[in-house]
Formats: structure tokens, sequence, C-alpha cells
């Protein structure tokens, strides 16, 4: 196993940080530069070292393309925003994806063959260009019947026939250019570029776009083609460079994204790890090649940088943007691509251009159909004007914090709460009244009915978490454990993984009870990475019972219209509801031990866990990473998402997008949970850097919490560890929680 890289960033002024970044993939196919092939190479040869952070604005939420960043001042005018497009690509290139050299003035053009199949006419050309003629780039063309000039479906797709088939049968000529991973066959004629333009320092990724530039080049000498309608497509890293294409040369028409994700639909801020998709950690550790080795520097600080994948979007802007994914892939992100979205489509708007854009979450998997690049050239011809098809705008989520507010009807004037001291006296404070503050800001709850409990493993559901269970392939396998199906709640279903001996027989009980609850996981809810701690906790006697939240995983189709039903309820005050009912049902269980019961979450889990068992004394400790600091102390300067991430972003608590501004006056916060929940024992992992989390606010939680510890004589219960990192929820991390259950679980 390879050491661990450890970076001390001694530039911060206030303090050195160190920053633990696994090693990157050795056994990657392509190259940073002409001497490097890892990130540690390149980190060793350049001896370059992360920016200062400090000195970096923090932009928690999405950077505003129509926004200057230096002043904050709007872009009012169309010279504005053309400058502002300059300072988009000059960021772009610094921080992600590095420089392109200009445009070759010396492009000439050798054909190869020219064939026929079918009506089809095949021409295969050889682009030549850059100093001395030494750059080449092999272009494709299937030209369908007729007089034209037609449009182009331009394409480095490795399955190059099948995708543009679609295309040529619609009329379009299709364009093929070899600059893609070797891997898929057709080879990477960019590759070369690395040693013909060593003063440019452009990724993998970005001489795949230079590449698709190129073929444009040639594509606009040709009569046979329309140059005013030139659109651009690519699947998953495919449709990354696409994107980056269609950003940095005007001529190109149109782009369809397709399940790019990271890097491409998916802004860079929504990959960090409590979303459970593709973090910059993976992706540059995975393919340190793909994008400019910066960008790796940016892992857990996603939101220093400058510009993100919605800025680049812009850019395309008034030409026609596709942004296309599938909701439920496991490195998907429907909430990045909403958020994504609907910025950028705040730039088409002043553009003059609103029905230019459109959003495709579709279900499934990474992989597309047929129908898909149909849609694709639908799009096209949309935009191109050849004919007209709906503009594509599906929402999965839809939340937004102005809709609630008109569906609820709700008006709350903050001045009328007191306003509270940094630190509350919480050893003074009465139980009821802060419970009586809890329920308040979880909103209205229905009055509901328990569902009938059974008290044996053996039994089916008669509720289904529905088809996305299968793509997720629920229950997991987990070696050492079996899995039943157990309903709860309202007709909900949750999978209850227990302890078996070789013979698959359950190990003796009453076992304990682990609840796991999920992070920011949209795409897949608690599958992705669940086999890990589901493993860990099963071998060491425990049962677990895990489910997603609504509006994750299986359930992400429930939380759409749940204001509409519930406008006065809340989607937290939902999960807390689902989660105590998951709780009744795993203690009727006989053989569930119901005095051992406990939660076990991060990010979004340790806040469902914390108002859990700030209501539900049958939750005897809590194992938590991340997600606890108080909100009140939480300032604007601070550059975090503070109470917009619960209001705004996510409307899981909806109410207190009111006290956005006047956060010291916030009715109920995360130490009087911790109160709420004393003496019982609680394990609290916080990094020292979480962005979301300021470690000072966490402390000072952990601190006027173990006031009412104290009384009992139990503040030794309260258990603060800070690891010297960003937010990452590593294994080992994981496991330090587990152990810390099993000795509180035998004793």
């Amino acid at each position: 196993m390879r050491t661990l890289l450890f970076l001390v960033l001694a530039t911060l002024p206030l303090f050195a940080q160190i920053e633990q970044l696994p090693p990157t993939n050795p056994k990657i196919t392509g190259r940073i530069s002409a001497s490097d092939k890892t990130w540690e190479e390149w980190v060793k040869r350049t001896g370059e070292r992360p920016p200062d952070f400090e000195k970096l604005p923090s932009l928690p939420f999405l950077p505003d393309p129509l926004r200057k960043q230096s002043t904050g001042a709007r872009i009012t005018t169309q010279a504005e925003w053309q400058k502002q497009r300059s300072w988009i690509r000059e960021q772009y290139q610094r921080w992600i994806s590095g420089t392109f050299p200009p445009k070759p003035d010396n492009l000439r053009a050798r054909i190869t063959s020219e064939r026929s199949e079918g009506d089809v006419r095949v021409r295969e050309v050889v682009l030549e260009f850059g100093p001395d003629h030494r750059a080449t780039l092999r272009v494709q063309l299937l030209i369908p019947p007729g007089k034209g000039p037609f449009p182009v479906f331009l394409t480095n797709h490795p399955r190059t026939r099948p995708w543009v088939a679609t295309a040529v049968r619609r009329g379009y000529i299709g364009a093929i250019y070899h600059a893609t991973d070797p891997a898929y066959g057709i080879g990477d004629d960019s590759d070369a570029y690395i040693e013909l333009y060593p003063e440019y320092d452009f990724a993998c990724l970005a001489r795949w776009a230079w590449a698709g530039m190129r073929a444009v080049d040639y594509l606009v000498t040709l009569p046979e083609v329309n140059k005013a309608q030139i659109a651009i497509s690519g699947h998953s890293r495919n449709g990354k460079q696409a994107l980056m294409a269609a950003a940095f040369d005007d001529r190109i028409g149109a782009v369809a994204l397709s399940s790019g994700n990271t890097g491409e639909g998916n802004p860079w801020r929504y990959t960090s790890d409590p979303f459970q998709n593709e973090s910059i950690e993976q992706i540059t550790g995975n393919f340190p090649h793909w994008f400019h080795p910066r960008l790796r520097f940016f892992t857990g600080r996603e939101h220093k940088l400058p510009v993100d994948q919605n800025s680049l979007m812009a850019l395309v802007a008034p030409r026609g943007l596709l942004m296309a994914s599938a909701y439920s892939e496991a490195q998907g992100a429907p909430f990045g691509f909403e958020q994504a979205y609907r910025s950028v489509r705040e730039v088409y708007r002043f553009v003059g251009a609103p029905g230019k854009i459109g959003l495709s979450l579709r279900a499934g998997e990474h992989a597309t159909t047929a129908g898909d690049i149909e849609q694709y050239v639908d799009f096209f011809d949309t935009v191109f004007g050849r004919k007209a098809f709906a503009r594509p705008e599906t929402f999965v989520l839809g939340y937004s914090f102005e809709s609630w507010r008109q569906l609820s009807g709700l008006a709350v004037n903050p001045q009328t709460f007191p306003k509270r001291q940094e630190t509350a006296a919480l050893a003074k404070e009465d139980i009821a009244s802060m419970k009586k503050r809890l329920l308040w800001t979880l909103g209205d709850e229905p009055a509901g009915v328990p569902f009938p409990a059974r008290k044996t493993l053996s039994g089916g559901a008669m509720t289904s978490d529905g088809w996305l269970a299968g793509l997720y392939n629920r229950p997991l396998r987990v070696n050492g454990a079996s899995a039943v199906a157990l309903p709860f709640g309202d007709d909900l279903k949750a999978d209850l993984y227990y302890p078996v001996d070789a013979g698959g027989k359950p190990m003796a009980g009453p076992w304990p009870l682990v609840v796991w609850l999920h992070p920011l996981s949209y795409a897949t809810g608690y599958s992705r990475y669940a086999t890990q701690p589901l493993t860990g906790l099963t071998r060491r006697g425990f049962a677990v019972l895990a489910f997603d939240q609504i509006g994750f995983g299986a359930r992400i189709h429930q939380a759409k219209e749940f204001y509409r039903r519930h406008p006065r309820w809340s989607l937290l005050g939902k999960m807390v509801a689902d989660t105590r009912a998951a709780i009744s049902a795993a203690a009727a269980i006989e053989n569930i031990d119901s005095g051992r019961i406990y939660l076990m979450a991060s990010s979004l889990g340790s806040k469902v866990a914390l108002f859990t068992a700030a209501l539900d004394d049958r939750v005897a400790a809590l194992a938590l990473f991340g997600g606890v600091a108080p909100l009140r102390l939480d300032k604007p300067e601070l550059g975090t998402e503070g109470v917009r991430h619960y209001s705004h972003l996510h409307g899981l608590l909806p109410l207190l997008g009111f006290f956005n501004g006047q956060e010291s006056r916030i009715p109920f916060d995360d130490d009087e949970a911790l109160a709420l929940v004393a003496p019982r024992p609680v394990f609290l992992m916080a990094p020292e850097f979480d962005r979301y989390s300021p470690i000072t606010n966490v402390r000072k939680a952990i601190e006027t919490a173990r006031q009412v510890y104290a009384r009992s004589g139990k503040q030794d219960e309260l258990v603060l560890e800070t690891p010297p990192d960003v937010y990452r929820y590593t294994r080992q991390r994981e496991e330090r929680m587990i152990e810390w259950l099993t000795t509180l679980a035998r004793h």
C-alpha cells in the first residue's frame, strides 16, 4: 500500500492545515504532461502547492454568472456580459481545464478515402495543422443523400456509428473525430498535442475538446455543411469534453450533454463527499489526466472555486444547451443538475433565448437508449428551426423556497422571536419548551396511524420501495449477513440486515440495532457505499436497519409534490417521523434488543438522527459524522451555506428561510437538540476544516450541551473528535464510529 500523500498548506496565514489525500490511480492510460502520468509526479516536478484558500473568496452557493465576482455588481449590458464570458474562460482554464492553444492558421485536410454505404457517403479525412503540420486529427463524415447544406451531429463518442446513425437518418451529417479514450478502440489523436504544444497545459478532456474545435475548422469549409447548424454531443466523459468545446467555440450552435455528471452538468459544489456521487477527490484520483492537476487541491474546498460548471454552461448561451442525465444512476446528481439548470436558465433569459435551454432527467442508469439520442436530435432540430418539438424541462425534485412560500401561505416575522445569545444557558432551559420549539421548526405533522408491527424476522412486506430498489440491487449482498424486508410507517419498507452463521442461520440474539441513516445521496439513497458499514456492523453482532429518506434513492419521486400535499410540514419533519416509525417496527422484532437501539449517520443523516433522538428516548446513543453545528452562529462572512442549506437549497426546513440574515432569532438549534439527547452517549466526529460546519461553532455546541450532561455527571458521554481534514467520510473514520458503538453495546 502506498503511503498517503500529506500536503502541508504552510501558506495559510491563520493556521497550517494538513490534507490527507489517497494516492492517485497508477494504472491510468493517459498522461498529464510529457513528464507526468500521476498527480504526485506533477506536484513533485512543478513544486506547485495549493492556492492560499484564505485569500480566495468563499462562494458556498453556485457562482452567479450574471454577477461580477470582484464587486458583486449585477451584469446589465451585453458588453458587460462579453467581458464576464472572457473572465469565466480565463478562470476555468486556470483551475479546471488548463489553457488552450490558439486556433491554428494552417489547417489543411487530406481525404484518404470516400465510399458509399447504401445511400450514405462515408468520407475519411486527416486534418493536419500546427507546428510543421505535425498535429493530425482523423475525422469521419457520414453524409446523407440530398443536396444540402446539412446540419451536423459532431461527436467523439466511441459508440460512433450507433450514435450518429440516428442523426444521419434525420438528415444530419454525422461527424466523428478521433480524440477519445484509446481503450474504446478509435484512438486518441490528441495525445500527441502534448509535445506539439508544450507551452499550453490543457488537460486530456480539454485536448479532446480542442480537437473537436479543429473538426469544426474543417466542417465550416465544406459546401455540404450548414455552418449555422453544427451540434455536438458525447456520452459520459465525452459529454464533458463536448461541453468544453461548445463553451469555447461559438461556432458550435448546440450541445447535448449526456450523463457526463461530474465535470459536465453537475457543479463541483455538489460533488462533495456528502452527496456520494463522483467527488473531486475521486475523479482526479482515478483519472488524474482528465482535468488540470490544480483541481485536486479543491477537494473539500469546492466552494473556493471561482467558477463552476454552471459558469461553463452559461458560456453556451444563446446557443442550444440540453442538460440530459439519468437521475438514478450511481454517480448521478439530480440535485446538482437542477441547481445548475436554474442558474444557467437565468443567463438564457438575460440574452433573450429562454427557449434554447432544456433539462432532461430520465429514469434508469448510465447508458443511453436509441430514444435518448432521438431526443437530442429533437432538441437540435428545435434550436435550428428545422422542426419544433416540446422543450424538455423535467424536474425530479423541483423544490424552491419561493414556490413553498406560495403553497404554504406562511409569513413569519423573525422580530417576534427573541434574540438569543451566542451560547445559550441550556442548563436552565425547560425540556418541554425546547421540544415545543423543535416541533415548531419541523412543521405541523399531520395525524397518523401506526403501522402494524410484526414480531418475527419471517414474513414479507405488502409494500415495496419500487423498481429503483431492483436497480440498486437491494437488499445488498453482505458477507456474513442476511436481510429481510421490514414494513413500517406510512406504507414504507426498510431492509433489516442481521448476522448469520456459516450455515445462513441467524446468530443468537437479541441483537443491538443500528439504524443507519444516509447522507445527501439523492441518486442512490442508502445503497452507495453501504456495504462497508453493513459488513462492519453485522460481523460485530449488530442488526442494521437501512432505508431511503423521502426524496432520496427509491423514494426520490416522493419529494416533488410533498409541499403541495403538506405545505405546513417539512421534509425533515417527515424524515424524523419515518425514522421513529422505523424504530418502532424494528424494536417489535423479538430478535432485536429494544434497549440497545443506536443511530449512526453522516451529513443529512446526522441531522435526522439528532432530531429523532431529541424526541425519542428509545434511541440509546448516537454516532455521527458532521452535520451538527448551531445555525444561529453561522454568519454569512463565514462563507457557509448556513440557514439557506435547509430552507432554500434542499427544502428540508423551509420555515428557517424567514430567519435568513436573522440567525440569532432561530427558535431551535443543534446544541439544544444535544441537550434533549442528554445524558445518552453521543459520539460526534467533526472534521476541523469542514466547509459546511465551522469547527468553532461545533465546539461551542458541544461546550454548551455539556452543561446539561454535567447535571447528571455524564459530561464524558458527549465525545467530540476533530480530525485535521476537510469533510471526508473515510472508511477509517467510519470504522472508528463502529468501534465506538461496539464498545458501548458491550457495556
